[in-house]
């Protein structure tokens, strides 16, 4: 087989599981290279890391990093480390650059395998939910997962569609029949927040995309025919929207008894309360990595036996309770800092790349309001995966 064809294979299968294993391809792949260009230096393959290389991966690095360090004053120090395991994935991000380096595959062959796995996944899904037969059984891996990576690859895909480029009339098709998979995919699995989520970054993409072609008549039209799009989609899902206004409702009217905490919005909102005050409690440093809404019983958790959450379901108040200010200072300035290179300076003299990252940082940011995008392996594999693909466009190519 062609070695230039692993990557676009990993991109077409991201939604099957591929993002660990092409993960761990990768990082062979960047240890393999490391050890051959240093000893020989001038090999095809090396890379002169630059100041901006390094602060870029130590921000994504600092992920763990912070982590491991909040151990120093932490009660339980192996949970803090044990927590720090889970987001081991970023530690690697420079080696799944240098892998990602090996490879001579063009952002147009990513587009085409990315669009090729959302019409395949989409396919494979329908198909079992309509016929309920076990040889289309796509297994119980998390769903959650799932429509997270779907939410991301969809926005991927959207901005090739809406690309002036050279993609021949079929890929164009298949593009275009990638769209629609994406809110089919997302739908099966039966997720409320990454099918809002993605249908925001959706209206955000044809909005900037249509920006030349706005007048305020056709401005109206297009807010319109969102809103029936947005309509279309909470109808189809409806009892799980209902479920989730009834939970809501139960919290404040009941409190936190048994019934309400376990259900899934009734337990958001206790984690989250219970988050705050801790934070409060222990503003500068937080309580370390270590800490658990399970383990809260002082500040009013319910009772462990029904209440197992091991994170709190929002990324803010998880840096807070876990790092307190100084958590989320450096939050903000790595993000900051990300944000600057990966999408302003870019966005002056390739915008579609400025684009893409701005896609995916903002399919993290849906999912991070009221999940956790940063604990799982799959989504952090494929954020390592995504965001050293962009950097080493930006830097290839000299566009920042």
């Amino acid at each position: 087989m062609n070695f230039q064809v692993i990557l676009p294979l990993i991109f077409f299968a991201l939604l099957m599981g591929s993002p660990v294993p092409g993960f761990l391809i990768l990082v062979l792949i960047g240890i393999w290279t490391s050890v051959s260009t240093w000893r020989e230096p001038l090999r095809e393959g090396y890379w002169l890391w630059s100041q901006k290389d390094v602060l870029i991966a130590l921000s994504f690095m600092s992920i763990v990093i912070f982590k491991i360090i909040t151990a120093l004053w932490s009660t339980e120090p192996i949970l803090a480390l044990a927590n720090a395991g889970w987001h081991l994935y970023f530690i690697f991000w420079p080696l799944v650059f240098l892998g990602l380096n090996r490879f001579k595959t063009s952002q147009a062959q990513i587009d085409k395998a990315i669009a090729a796995g959302l019409v395949f996944v989409a396919l494979w899904r329908g198909i079992y939910a309509a016929t309920g037969l076990p040889v289309f059984d796509p297994g119980s891996a998390g769903i959650g997962l799932l429509a997270q990576l779907a939410m991301t690859m969809g926005a991927w895909n959207l901005l090739a569609l809406t690309r002036k480029d050279n993609t021949t009339k079929f890929w164009r098709f298949i593009q275009a029949i990638a769209l629609p998979s994406t809110f089919i995919i997302i739908i099966l699995t039966t997720r409320r927040q990454e099918l809002l989520g993605f249908f925001l970054i959706f209206s955000g993409i044809l909005t900037y995309r249509l920006r030349h072609f706005y007048t305020f008549g056709r401005a109206i039209s297009a807010v319109l025919i969102l809103t029936v799009i947005l309509a279309i989609l909470i109808t189809i899902r409806w009892e799980k929207f209902a479920t989730g206004f009834n939970e809501i409702f139960y919290y404040f009217t009941k409190g936190n008894d048994e019934y309400v905490v376990r259900t899934s919005w009734g337990a958001r909102l206790e984690m989250w309360r219970i988050g705050l005050h801790a934070f409060l409690d222990n503003p500068i440093i937080g309580l370390s990595a270590s800490v658990r809404p399970l383990g809260l019983q002082n500040y009013g958790a319910p009772p462990a036996e029904f209440f197992q959450h091991r994170h709190f379901h929002q990324h803010i108040i998880q840096v807070l309770v876990e790092g307190g200010i100084i958590g989320l200072l450096l939050f903000l300035i790595t993000t900051l800092y990300t944000i600057k290179e990966m999408i302003v300076k870019p966005f002056q003299n390739n915008p579609e790349i400025a684009l893409l990252s701005a896609a995916l940082l903002a399919s993290y940011i849906m999912e991070g309001l009221v999940s956790a995008p940063l604990v799982y392996d799959k989504p952090n594999a494929l954020l390592v995966i995504t965001s050293a693909w962009i950097w080493l466009q930006i830097r290839r190519y000299n566009i920042n």
